[in-house]
This record gives structure tokens, C-alpha cells and sequence, in this order.
């Protein structure tokens, strides 16, 4: 079982933390209630609120060729594969809590979906100690 946490970044501070998603998966795996407090507070600074509606519908959208059975189980979406194994989803006011449970298709799949609203989603599993840029960020420089 994988357990992801996804961030809708802030156009701009991407670059600001481009280089430094080690930095933020630190911040955001913190334990303690006080400590969570203050994580929370910086992270509504960085992030977009996520818009619920239509998050879920371009998500259902994208997600309903690829999976037979779908449903809403109190406050998860779950998606379930034959082969591929479940997806639950929960949308939060500032990320997306995603459970996978069988094949790393089911992450592509999510991913895939999410990227293709923007490009300002980055992804920590907190752990397996592992987070990305859903769809990376592409600097110039001069």
C-alpha cells in the first residue's frame, strides 16, 4: 500500500521549491501536534486550496475509461481495478490524500489525470520517502 499526500503549488513559488522537494517531504512527514500546526499554516501559504469539483470531475473523467467499478464511501472516491488493484481518494482543503493499493499503474493513472489539469501538482509518500513533480517544471536558463 502506497499513501500519497498531493500539493497544488503556487505558480509562484515553484521555482522556490524546485530543488528542494527533500525539503518540503521533511516538513510535511513532521510529527506532533504543534508541529503539524505550523506545517499546515506554511503549507495554505505555498499551496492552492484544492477546488473539490473540479478536481473530482476531471479526475472521474479521466479515471472512468480505466476502471470498471466506482464509488464514494464516506469521504474517499474509490476506484477499483480487476488487475490493477484500488485507488481511494480524499479531497482535503489543501491536498489530496490518495491510497494506492496493488500495481504502480494505479499512481500513473492518478498522476497522469492530474497532470493534465496543471502543472503545479507535486506528490510525497511519506513512507517510502519519495516525492515528484507530476508533471516536472521546465526552467531556462540564459
Amino acid at each position: 500500500m502506497r499513501k500519497y499526500s498531493i500539493f497544488n503549488i503556487k505558480k509562484q513559488y515553484q521555482s522556490f521549491v524546485f530543488g528542494r522537494e527533500r525539503l518540503l517531504l521533511e516538513m510535511v512527514s513532521t510529527k506532533g501536534h504543534a508541529l503539524e500546526s505550523s506545517v499546515s499554516k506554511q503549507l495554505s501559504f505555498i499551496c492552492e486550496p484544492i477546488e473539490g469539483s473540479l478536481v473530482q470531475s476531471v479526475i472521474y473523467e479521466h479515471l472512468k475509461k480505466s476502471f470498471p467499478s466506482i464509488k464514494r464511501e464516506d469521504d474517499y472516491f474509490i476506484f477499483e481495478h480487476q488487475f490493477k488493484g484500488g485507488l481511494k481518494l480524499k479531497l482535503c482543503t489543501y491536498h489530496i490524500e490518495a491510497i494506492c493499493e496493488g500495481s504502480r499503474m494505479l499512481d500513473l493513472d492518478l498522476f497522469h489525470s492530474l497532470s493534465q489539469m496543471n502543472d503545479s501538482f507535486i506528490a510525497f509518500n511519506k513512507e517510502e520517502a519519495e516525492c515528484g513533480w507530476l508533471k516536472p517544471i521546465k526552467h531556462a536558463s540564459y
